[in-house]
């Protein structure tokens, strides 16, 4: 089976870069390890974060509040 080469853009120096399939290259998404690690280094760093709009739970559960499930309510008051 001959599979045609991707193209892919790395998302740390931006090298555009061909492969097979994501499997089959040990640094998928990255180009290289060097910036596989460049990337890694910045999670462990703690310069990535992954963040969510902590006031939307409350806006939830105003709303959740007027329902008049039982087993809602429970759930609510015991946060």
């Amino acid at each position: 089976m001959v599979c045609n080469p991707k193209a892919k853009k790395c998302p740390e120096c931006g090298a555009r870069f061909n492969f097979a399939s994501a499997a089959e290259h040990p640094w998928f998404p990255f180009c290289s390890e060097r910036c596989k690690l460049l990337d890694l280094g910045r999670w462990l760093k703690g310069e990535y974060a992954i963040t969510e709009d902590l006031s939307r739970g409350q806006d939830l559960r105003d709303k959740a509040i007027d329902l008049d499930d039982p087993d809602v309510k429970a759930a609510l008051d015991d946060t």
